[in-house]
Order: C-alpha cells, then structure tokens, then sequence
C-alpha cells in the first residue's frame, strides 16, 4: 500500500516541469487527451496524499525515475530552440539530482506545474494538497528549502562555468602555441626558399659564363691543332723529298 502512495504522489517530480519543453506522444497527437492526462496527474497526486504517508517515507528521485520511464518525450513543434531547450532541460535534471528527501520546495513547484503551471492558486493548491504528506510542511520549509535550491544550483553552475572558462583560457592557449609554432615553421621555409632562390640564381648566372669560360681555351687548343699539323705536314713533305733524291741518286 505504501508503494502504491509513493509512486502515485513522487509522479510529478521533474516530469512537470519536463512538460515546460516536452509534451507526451499522446497528448501531441490528441490535445484532449493531454488535457484529461494533465488533469488526471492532478486528481491522482491529491488521491494519493489524502491517504497521508508519513513523512520522509519516500524516495523522489526513484519515483522520478519511474515517472519519467512511463512517457516518451519528444519536443514541441514550433519557434523554440532545441539546443536551449535541451540545455534548459539538463538544468531541470541537475535541480532533481539536487532535490532533498521530504517534502519541499521542490515538491510544491512539481505539483503546480502538474496541475497547469506554478501560478498562485495551483502552488496554493499543491502546498495544501501536500500538507497531508508531510504535516511538517511549512511556508517557511518552502522558502528556505527554496532557496537552498537555487543556492545550490547558482554554486553548481558558478563550478561548472568556472570549468567552462578554464578549458576556454586552455584551448586559447593551445591555440596560440600552435599559431606560434606555425608561424616560426613558415618563416624558416621562407627563409630556406629566399636561400635557395638566392642560390638558383647564382648558379645559372654561373651557368650562363660556362662558355665565356671554356671557349677561349677551347678555341687555343684548336688552334694549336691545326698550326701542329699544318707543320707536321711540312716535315713530311720535306722528308718525302728527301727519300725521292736517295731513291734516284744514290746508288
């Protein structure tokens, strides 16, 4: 019997305020029936306190849980955002990850946004109702509950941005290091290219006296050849004569 109370009075935890971004497959689909499942979760929570538990025999976050696993939410068709609705919905998850055992803030704030919004006379509606789960349920445990919550939640996002900002100021950093280090790579290649440019022109300018350098030489060492021969030539002719003149006079 008292499963029977928890679960019944924990169904709204964190599935109200899910509805702020989500809707149920079948209330998409059939706004009537949405309507009659809204009104019934609100009916039901009230049933399920007029038995009054006692107080701190439940666990919210189990019944979360298993209020969450009975609906397949799926997001609104219109002008929202879903990135910031996906954001805003890992926030409300945080807050339950957060909630305390008993009956507060939370609670009332699940309970009204159950019954249609957390407007006055739905959080008037929801303490009243939830008074009779926990007869310690106060004006006061509200507010200090409530803003223990927001305390809470302030610090963990403060945490969390504060880790944001230090992989920030991290990757900056990496960023900077790698431009740097890019840039002293650049600089050596374009100091190497200016080098070997430098020396491209050098050798073809070295290339291009090639033949100022050689053909004098060349052209002397042709010279020397033909005046060789041209000699070469005289003595043989000479000597020829001269076998000629023992060839008939000598006997």
């Amino acid at each position: 019997m008292m499963s029977d109370q928890n679960e019944g009075f924990g169904s709204g935890i964190l599935k109200g305020l899910k509805r702020v971004l989500f809707t149920d497959s079948e209330s998409a689909s059939n706004p009537e029936s949405g309507m009659r499942n809204s009104q019934s979760a609100a009916s039901g929570t009230g049933n399920a306190q007029s038995t009054n538990p006692e107080p701190g025999m439940r666990n919210p976050q189990s019944a979360a849980t298993g209020a969450g696993s009975q609906h397949t939410p799926h997001l609104e068709l219109g002008m929202r955002n879903p990135q910031s609705e996906s954001m805003k919905l890992k926030v409300y998850q945080l807050l339950e990850s957060l909630n305390n055992p008993g009956v507060d803030f939370f609670e009332v704030w699940n309970a009204a946004v159950e019954m249609g919004g957390a407007n006055a006379a739905n959080l008037r509606a929801a303490f009243t109702s939830l008074k009779f789960a926990d007869k310690s349920l106060s004006k006061e445990r509200l507010l200090d509950t409530g803003n223990g919550y927001i305390a809470s939640l302030q610090q963990v996002i403060r945490t969390e941005a504060q880790k944001r900002a230090d992989e920030k100021a991290k990757l900056n950093q990496e960023k900077e290091q790698v431009r740097s280090s890019l840039s002293t790579e650049i600089r050596q290649i374009e100091e190497q290219i200016i080098a070997l440019q430098q020396k491209l022109q050098a050798k073809q300018v070295e290339r291009d006296q090639v033949d100022a350098k050689y053909d004098p030489r060349i052209q002397d060492i042709d010279q020397k050849i033909q005046s060789g021969q041209v000699s070469v030539n005289e003595v043989l002719a000479e000597m020829q004569e001269v076998m000629k003149i023992i060839q008939r006079d000598i006997n």
